[in-house]
């Protein structure tokens, strides 16, 4: 099937976020660019809330599609075989794009042909906090690292082609290692240095819930791409030694910190404290008046010498 070339197919796996679902959407129909179509795939949900919601969506240039539950690689390589364009935007559906980010992501593509897909720095909020990731992209050096790009970003149709599409085998961070296969085949990843994509952070989001398969799912990614490992292995220990080597080195500065200081300061009265009743647990005899004091206690405090002639 022919794609169109200036049209942006947004993709919204969904699974049991009915309540934020039209906050991804408006976060779309709000862009700078508007050449879009959105597909949202219900990945099996069995929330009848959300299966409302869904149901309930009536936006333009919107198809819901319907599904037996098989995670987000799935979803998403679902959602792409039925899209129609030549750029691919993937979102999750309690996620949201700041209104600029289409027109941006698509200039760095126009602009770069080595370039295969685009991201940017992220900010994260929910759960009464806020933090941010500075995503920097790269080559696929950079990727066998870390993951240098967030889940949710632009790509050219012809990388989803080219990677195989997502891996649905993998059991998470399957973003991760779709960008690996991508930048595996010759392509780059561009990071716009801007904060365009807002993250929630909930309870029992999916990165909490893979993040203890951590170890399994880099055995499974150096397995799968062992070739790839093998070659920049230096590359990969170095920069992670160096990351070692940084991380120790803001622990240090932190202990010697003010803020560490003034707090030691301020709770050493409470360690004076507790020193009396750990010594009077520990020597009692100590803390009793001198006439109080028993004959063993005088014996042990103020043993008589010993000749030396005696002395064992």
């Amino acid at each position: 099937m022919r794609r169109d070339p200036n049209l942006v197919s947004v993709i919204i796996p969904c699974y049991n976020h009915g309540m934020y679902i039209h906050e991804a959407i408006d976060s779309i129909l709000n862009q700078t660019y508007q050449n879009f179509e959105i597909i949202i795939v219900d990945d099996g949900s069995d929330d009848e809330k959300t299966r409302t919601v869904l149901k309930e969506i009536d936006t333009r240039n919107t198809r819901v599609y319907y599904k037996e539950n098989g995670d987000v690689a799935s979803a998403r390589n679902y959602g792409i075989k039925r899209s129609k364009g030549e750029y691919i935007l993937t979102l999750d559906s309690d996620d949201k794009f700041a209104p600029t980010f289409i027109e941006k992501a698509l200039h760095a593509l126009d602009s770069q042909p080595e370039t295969g897909m685009v991201t940017c720095y992220v900010k994260r909020f929910g759960d009464n906090e806020v933090s941010t990731n500075q995503f920097t992209g790269g080559d696929v050096a950079d990727f066998l690292v870390k993951n240098n790009a967030v889940s949710c970003l632009l790509f050219r149709y012809e990388c989803w082609i080219d990677a195989g599409g997502y891996d649905e085998g993998i059991p998470g961070y399957e973003d991760w290692e779709f960008a690996i296969n991508v930048t595996k085949q010759g392509w780059t990843v561009y990071s716009i240095p801007e904060y365009l994509f807002y993250y929630r952070q909930t309870k029992g989001s999916m990165y909490d819930r893979v993040y203890h398969k951590r170890p399994e799912i880099i055995k499974y990614m150096v397995q799968k791409h062992r070739d790839l490992f093998k070659e920049y292995t230096e590359h990969v220990i170095y920069t992670k030694e160096k990351e070692i080597k940084e991380l120790k080195e803001t622990v240090e500065l932190f202990k010697n910190s003010a803020a560490v200081k003034i707090g030691s300061f301020l709770l050493a009265p409470l360690r004076w404290f507790k020193s009396p009743k750990k010594h009077t647990k520990n020597n009692p005899e100590d803390f009793k008046p001198a006439h109080q004091k028993s004959a063993k206690s005088d014996v042990t405090s103020n043993p008589i010498p010993v000749p030396e002639h005696q002395a064992v």
